[in-house]
């Protein structure tokens, strides 16, 4: 990648989310004045949610977690009983990206007097469509989010890079682990990334790279500009198989598998990530609280000490 392609993630981010908080005031019928109070109330947020005890990190949930419940009141309420502030909304659940605006407008202002902030949305498709591809622009820009987890196709991602431009949002491609033929493996990333600027960057599923024998943080540090996002997952081998003959793997209690939890936080530190960090916890669809609470718990003891 060209020095030239080089951007700086935090003026990105910051960039996007003036624009985004602005927008939304505008969207629920506001003025001037409300679009810049809109905007001051975002890049507050972003500062303030990242606080103790995680480190400065921005922890939040994908609302895949929660899959088996379909209530937005319900969602906010795990996210108090976790104690966080923010969340990743899913799209193929929770809210699809054709709802109404002024639903979407709703949705945004119910979780914003919920004190939860919504950092992200995904995990989405793109095609090469552009058309297509606006409607999720458009939808994630009336959200206010840091980033958009995605999978573009390959020949989408000049797209991308149009996109993630001209409205200020980073895609982050998710990793999905042994049968993603797009961005599955490190080899892929590296071919299909490398040309293109950090506005189409990563968002690295800890768990999906463990399942391709891929050390998480070595990812983090080689694709350290353009890692917009995390879902932080620890899988661990069942013993089993599937019908294709392929291991079999379950979530652990983050820090208790593979992952190295204290090495994780200090190299998201040593590179300046500003994203969001979504804890995805997928066991346990009908009772997920309980291990999630767990999974924190890990984090803030692995976040102690780090400044």
């Amino acid at each position: 990648m060209s020095d030239g392609n080089r951007i700086s993630r935090r003026n990105f981010l910051a960039f996007g989310t003036g624009v985004l908080g602005s927008t939304l005031a505008l969207a629920c019928g506001g003025g001037a004045r409300q679009a810049a109070e809109s905007a001051t109330a975002a890049k507050d947020t972003v500062a303030c949610c990242g606080a103790n005890p995680y480190a400065g990190l921005r922890v939040g949930v994908q609302s895949y977690c929660f899959r088996n419940f379909k209530e937005h009141a319900k969602l906010r309420e795990f996210i108090h009983t976790l104690g966080l502030g923010s969340i990743e909304l899913w799209p193929g659940g929770h809210l699809p990206v054709d709802t109404p605006k002024e639903q979407l407008v709703q949705v945004v202002s119910d979780y914003k007097n919920a004190g939860i902030s919504i950092d992200a949305c995904g995990v989405v498709d793109f095609e090469n469509d552009e058309a297509s591809a606006r409607k999720i622009f458009e939808y994630a820009k009336v959200l206010g989010v840091l980033g958009i987890s995605a999978s573009p196709t390959h020949d989408a991602l000049p797209l991308m890079v149009k996109l993630t431009g001209e409205y200020g949002i980073p895609i982050a491609i998710h990793n999905h682990g042994p049968g993603d033929k797009l961005y599955g493996t490190v080899e892929l990333i590296r071919e299909h990334l490398a040309p293109l600027p950090p506005s189409v960057g990563l968002c690295v599923d800890t768990g999906h790279f463990q399942r391709v024998g891929t050390d998480p943080l070595a990812v983090i540090g080689e694709f350290a500009d353009r890692v917009h996002g995390l879902h932080l997952k620890d899988m661990v081998l069942t013993g089993e198989k599937n019908d294709k003959g392929e291991p079999l793997y379950e979530d652990a209690i983050i820090g208790k598998g593979a992952l190295d939890l204290p090495a994780l936080v200090r190299k998201l530190k040593d590179i300046g990530f500003d994203g969001y960090c979504s804890l995805e916890y997928e066991s346990d669809p009908d009772n997920p609280i309980p291990a999630m609470q767990e999974c924190l718990a890990s984090l803030r003891e692995a976040c102690k000490g780090v400044a």
